[in-house]
């Protein structure tokens, strides 16, 4: 018999293979022919895999922010062997539109999405005129995007956002989904919810990355201006760059570094280091970051400041 500590542990490598990794990839995906359906903020993904279990022919995609909630489903995805589903950790807001192309989606699912009810809160939430803007076209001609939430507040919010934006779209008080863990939840405490049927739009989806590896070659760098930035702020064009601190090696030095892109942040490393008769700054090699317009300025920055006469 197996041992179960060994068991556990080879579930959980089987696993990774349907967790994927888009800062390694060449984005958006190149999708296989057939119906394509992707849930956001699955939670421990037992309405993904049950889906994905009862059609195989289909093909899912699940985002969602907690690591752990990614970790659950994709052990889940391992006692059904789907094939047909991968899972990406992270915030839809920001990878939806980099890793599916125009027109490609047949069917975006959120099923009882956190309404961050308080109005300082309002700006975490998902469902914004900004957001639609630019998923909405990621659907094919017939696609759909359906929301069921329980909170009635969030649920109108949502409903004139979709007004404003003239946005088709139907919308009714349903019973909870007993399908998912809150729509059990919300049933025994005698909650209703409401669900909103959304219809493709032809919005232009804006992008931020592309795979290029930001770079700079310097002649001379100023040490005492490389002690400097590390403590220093950048703002333009509605991104913020922050440098929190250097760590020096011999003939290299690593600096920390903090990306904004409209709202969407990133902590990494740009590595300082000299090159038979020159300087190179560039992202640590393996660091996991998309290329992003703040990732890319940052490394600008750098090589700018640090220039030596």
């Amino acid at each position: 018999m197996q041992n179960y500590t060994d068991f556990k542990v080879s579930k959980s490598i089987r696993s990774l293979k349907y967790i994927s990794f888009a800062e390694f990839m060449e984005m958006p995906i190149k999708l296989e022919e057939g119906r394509h359906i992707l849930e956001i903020g699955f939670g421990n993904g037992e309405m993904l895999t049950r889906m994905a279990r009862s059609r195989r022919s289909d093909h899912f995609w699940g985002i969602e922010n907690s690591e752990i909630s990614c970790i659950k489903a994709a052990k889940r995805a391992v006692d059904f062997d789907l094939r047909n589903l991968k899972i990406f950790h992270g915030d839809a807001k920001f990878l939806l539109p980099e890793l599916f192309e125009d027109h490609s989606l047949d069917l975006i699912l959120s099923f009882y999405p956190l309404p961050w009810p308080k109005h300082s809160q309002e700006g975490k939430r998902l469902f914004s005129k900004p957001f639609f803007k630019n998923v909405l076209g990621l659907l094919k001609e017939d696609g759909k995007l359906v929301i069921v939430t329980d909170d009635k507040d969030y649920f109108e919010w949502i409903s004139q956002n979709l007004k404003e934006l003239g946005v088709t779209f139907f919308q009714r008080q349903i019973k909870p989904l007993r399908t998912t863990k809150y729509g059990r939840k919300w049933k025994e405490l005698g909650r209703s919810s409401w669900s909103l049927v959304i219809k493709s739009m032809k919005f232009n989806t804006e992008r931020m990355v592309d795979g290029k590896m930001p770079h700079v070659h310097l002649k001379k760098i100023d040490l005492s201006k490389l002690e400097k930035i590390s403590n220093e702020k950048f703002s333009e064009d509605g991104m913020v760059i922050q440098f929190r601190g250097l760590f020096k090696g011999n003939n290299e030095y690593l600096l920390k570094a903090v990306a904004v892109d409209q709202e969407f942040v990133q902590t990494y490393y740009i590595i300082i280091k000299s090159a038979q008769d020159e300087w190179l700054a560039r992202l640590d090699e393996g660091i996991r970051v998309f290329k992003t317009p703040a990732i890319k300025k940052s490394i600008d920055i750098v090589g700018r400041y640090i220039a030596g006469d």
